[in-house]
């Protein structure tokens, strides 16, 4: 291992633990904001379009739920708000059962539909699209934004799934993290300009990434978003209350 590589490995560990030094006011104070505030909560209306994107590890084998995301928004307006979940949101009435627990997808089937309507029963946002993509998936996609600066580091992809593997183990911490990277992506994601050439991601399907929609398609729906400002691009968790 070079120098640079050890600096960066010795920055990410540094940052590694800062996070988790503060987790518990960042996660306390989530939990203020939210007792006071609520989950903000995007206009609706004929026009608004939802995603939800989840995270796996591997799709070889049965896959493990890593990450719940939603995205929404309704254009012209160039507002989205993403809202991510634990993945041990709890199933009401059926604890200790939670959603990552209760989650399956095949090839054949795609996602499961009982995890869907208790995934839907938690969040009343109805998507359009779902995606699925594993972990060397959004190792990719960090690298196609140029990786993510971290406290005024550059990590790659490979880096960065290294970094959430520390807190694998913690959904809470997990979570966390997700929303600093996803922060850290969209700033990035001006660059790419309104007109990206999308050829890299493009070949993660269907090997690394499966959509319920043709990638034509789901183009379409994001071109108006182009190109991203970031000031409009809203990053939260949503209310961990228990799935009914």
């Amino acid at each position: 291992m070079d120098r640079r590589a050890q600096l960066k490995l010795l920055s990410l560990v540094v940052i590694v633990g800062f996070v988790l030094g503060l987790l518990s006011v960042v996660l306390g104070g989530l939990e203020a904001e939210h007792a006071t505030a609520g989950t903000p909560t995007p206009p609706a209306g004929i026009g608004q379009t939802t995603l939800l994107i989840l995270g796996v590890d591997r799709f070889d084998q049965p896959p493990a739920l890593r990450a719940i995301w939603f995205a929404t928004f309704r254009p012209p307006g160039r507002s989205v708000f993403l809202y991510g979940l634990p993945t041990d949101a709890p199933i009401r009435e059926q604890e200790p059962v939670t959603l990552g627990a209760l989650f399956s997808w095949s090839s054949d089937r795609g996602v499961d539909p009982l995890f869907l309507a208790q995934l839907s029963a938690a969040v009343p946002l109805q998507p359009d699209v779902t995606i699925l993509m594993d972990e060397a998936a959004f190792g990719a996609l960090v690298d196609y934004v140029g990786g993510v600066d971290l406290n005024g580091t550059i990590f790659s992809g490979n880096e960065v799934l290294g970094f959430l593997s520390l807190v694998l183990d913690e959904p809470e911490a997990t979570l966390s993290s997700q929303s600093r990277l996803v922060e850290a992506l969209v700033l990035r994601l001006p660059a790419l300009g309104s007109a990206p050439d999308v050829s890299p991601l493009q070949i993660l399907v269907p090997d690394h990434a499966h959509l319920s929609l043709p990638v034509s398609q789901l183009l379409g729906l994001l071109t108006p978003l182009l190109p991203v400002d970031p000031a409009e691009v809203h990053v939260s968790r949503w209310s961990a209350e228990p799935v009914p």
